[in-house]
């Protein structure tokens, strides 16, 4: 067997991380040579001024902390550092521009584009930051931004109160609320990004504010919307609502038909209440592509069963919509609960017309075994807030669509990401606009057409907040 050398190592993987974050192999050389030369005397000393914990390649806990949930990407950071508090927060951005490093910053880990980790920088790890303190008097959750969507639930839940969360229980909520935030109550409460009420945030420069309507007014307005790319925020407090037991489940029609089921579900979303969250989910089977529709109704349940009257009339194969607590809905979660290797990517539609239909019935008709095409609505709560009032702009009613793809063998990938990309290009010219929080790819165009008329406003806040783009393994906004 031939031997590989350290440097050849370096330059092999280092081609590899290029091709995959999308820049030049010259940065990501430089990055190699300079995480190499990290100093490990520099890191231990750093690990013993911190109440966190840093893992490297020498430590036991390293390849555990570096798994993240698209196993798509298999990424070697020089340093994990599971941050304690803020203050660790801060060192460890400081620790990493004193030594050159790229930073990521991990919360949840669900990133499509596995932007909480990367190769041969500092990753901040806020996993170990999960703390929820509920006021039930004020309606109000004071949240740690390594808090999971299930961690925020089951606090909120105890005293029968809830705000928007994601539909996995095991997405951050820090990731899920700056990139907006759709859940199963956005319909009637409004986004996550809509219920933030204070957010604390570490800048680049290692300051601890406090970002609200009324404190840094303006980072407030770019966070709900505009991702991590201003900087680390440590915790969120979010407005509740009281929840209880909901009407929800899914209904799962036989194979076929599907034009005329999206038709019928389109008429259904027209009229429904804004207490009426639903989408669509469609998949491959042994018998061919399956048609389903997953509801949670928030108000009165015996209103939602005669408001779902119709999509019963359709005659579905399974029926599992039933009243349950709140909690049992959201673990039903969505697309991908456990991790696996994927490729994503989204579009939003403002009319699901006659053609986008017929487009995404012929692509999921044909395509690789895991694929999925999943129909979200934005509307109620969502389209009342004015586009220029957050970050997130996506406020006119419409169909965020999710088109997605995953594969256990290596050699699938290829399929996979081309079955993707071709149905996102068949829907194409019926889009307007992308939810950032989906975007398994990334380029200038695509962040600014997720953020259209708000984008000019985002680069300035980015050049006040973070002007040398220390914060860049996001969807990010270049603050030049």
């Amino acid at each position: 067997m031939a031997l590989i050398t350290r440097r050849k190592f370096v330059q092999q993987t280092t081609f590899a991380a290029a091709s995959l974050y999308g820049c030049s192999v010259e940065a990501m050389l430089k990055a190699g040579e300079q995480t190499a030369s990290l100093d490990s005397a520099a890191v231990r000393k750093f690990a013993s001024e911190i109440s966190g914990h840093v893992s490297t390649s020498n430590t036991p806990d390293y390849d555990a902390a570096r798994q993240i949930f698209n196993r798509a990407f298999d990424l070697h950071p020089a340093l994990i550092v599971r941050c304690g508090s803020a203050s660790d927060v801060a060192r460890s951005l400081d620790f990493a521009q004193k030594h050159n490093l790229p930073v990521a910053v991990h919360g949840g880990g669900h990133s499509r584009l596995g932007y909480g980790m990367c190769d041969g920088g500092a990753v901040i790890d806020l996993s170990g930051m999960k703390r929820v303190e509920v006021d039930a008097s004020k309606r109000v959750a004071r949240a740690e931004a390594g808090a999971l969507v299930r961690d925020l639930d089951e606090a909120t839940q105890r005293v029968g109160l809830a705000t928007t969360s994601g539909g996995c229980p095991t997405v951050g909520i820090a990731g899920l609320t700056l990139g907006g935030g759709e859940g199963r109550l956005d319909s009637k409460y409004g986004l996550a990004c809509d219920n933030l009420l204070s957010a604390q945030l570490v800048t680049v420069d290692g300051k601890q504010i406090e970002v609200s309507e009324e404190s840094n007014p303006d980072l407030f307005w770019a966070i709900r919307g505009g991702g991590g790319n201003f900087g680390v925020v440590t915790a969120l407090e979010y407005k509740l609502h009281s929840v209880g037991h909901v009407l929800s489940g899914a209904l799962t029609y036989p194979v076929g038909h599907i034009p005329e089921l999206l038709q019928a579900f389109v008429s259904f979303i027209a009229g429904a209440p804004d207490e009426m969250s639903a989408f669509v989910q469609l998949s491959p089977s042994e018998q061919g592509p399956r048609f389903k529709i997953d509801i949670c109704y928030c108000g009165d349940p015996r209103v939602g069963s005669d408001f779902i009257k119709p999509l019963r009339a359709l005659k579905p194969q399974d029926d599992s919509v039933k009243v349950m607590p709140y909690l049992e809905a959201q673990a039903a979660g969505g697309f991908l609960l456990t991790p696996v290797a994927h490729f994503q990517t989204d579009l939003f539609l403002p009319k699901l017309s006659e053609a986008a239909i017929a487009a995404t019935a012929t692509a999921i008709e044909n395509g690789p075994p895991k694929r999925k095409v999943i129909f979200v609505t934005l509307r109620g709560a969502v389209s009342r807030v004015r586009v220029k009032d957050t970050a997130f702009a996506l406020r006119q009613p419409g169909y965020e669509v999710d088109i997605a793809s995953a594969w256990n063998a290596s050699a699938d990938k290829a399929d996979a990401v081309r079955w993707v990309e071709a149905t996102r290009d068949q829907l194409q010219p019926f889009a307007h606009g992308v939810y950032v929080n989906q975007l398994g790819d990334t380029s200038d165009q695509l962040v600014r057409a997720a953020y259209g008329p708000n984008y000019a406003r985002l680069v300035e806040i980015k050049k006040k907040y973070d002007p040398d783009n220390v914060l860049r393994l996001n969807q990010n906004i270049k603050p030049s």
